[in-house]
């Protein structure tokens, strides 16, 4: 079973991360909202403390993996909030247990596949991964952040850093791999009928988020929060974000 923490109580939320991330990521807005929520953070395979199991993690199979945390804990339904890679394990469960979900919160991810670009890229990093890891994350790293807020958040950047380099490598290329292999989930804008927030970073260079906002229908079920952030909304804007997330 995946690695996880639970605190606080009150409506579960489950946060998963993104790629070269973990649970710790989401500490500081968990110690925010422990105090209202149940707060469930989990590492995904082959990041943190789960190990890796399989040569592909494909999203479908993460989001098998974190309901058997659910079941685990008991809880029979939850809002998910998804950075990232994270978001796309939210998209898949959400299509997969729909009666599962509550609410999704997506953080910097989108519903849409990878084009032919973005996987011949995934490979190449999961070749350099193999190669020289800490030149990979030396040099994309500060990507994550927009330009003009790098000065203001080293520290920030430092500690993700620090978190990526205890990712596995075959923990790296499993999800590389997986990420590849994503479908479409564009459909789940119009057939979840739960409330839905998209954080989009608007100088987002990771998950660029020009054409996902094209697709994003104008329901009352859908909240879209954009912020001039790069990658990493919730730290790049964190009160903001700590204030959508203390709504749910």
């Amino acid at each position: 079973m995946l690695f996880y923490k639970n605190i606080g109580e009150g409506k579960p939320l489950v946060f998963l991360h993104g790629f070269l991330e973990n649970h710790k990521i989401w500490n500081r807005i968990k110690n925010d909202l422990k105090d209202r929520f149940q707060i469930i953070t989990i590492d995904l395979p082959g990041h943190g403390n789960s190990t890796n199991h399989r040569d592909v993690n494909t999203m479908e199979e993460m989001a098998e993996d974190v309901m058997v945390v659910l079941d685990e804990l008991k809880v029979d339904k939850a809002t998910f909030i998804g950075h990232s890679m994270g978001g796309y394990v939210t998209c898949a469960l959400t299509e997969l247990f729909p009666d599962r979900v509550e609410k999704i919160v997506l953080i910097n991810s989108s519903t849409l596949p990878d084009d032919e670009a973005k996987k011949n890229q995934r490979l190449k990093a999961c070749e350099t991964a193999r190669r020289n890891f800490n030149a990979l994350v030396s040099f994309s790293m500060p990507t994550l952040f927009a330009a003009h807020h790098r000065g203001d958040f080293k520290e920030e950047l430092q500690y993700v850093k620090e978190i990526a380099l205890t990712t596995p490598i075959e923990g790296v290329c499993a999800a590389l791999k997986g990420m590849r292999e994503r479908p479409n989930r564009s459909s789940i804008l119009y057939d979840f009928k739960g409330d839905i927030h998209i954080i989009v970073g608007l100088n987002d260079e990771t998950v660029n988020p020009e054409l996902f906002l094209t697709l994003i229908p104008d329901s009352p079920n859908i909240h879209l929060h954009k912020f001039n952030s790069g990658h990493m909304a919730f730290m790049e804007n964190y009160d903001e974000v700590l204030t959508i997330l203390q709504s749910l």
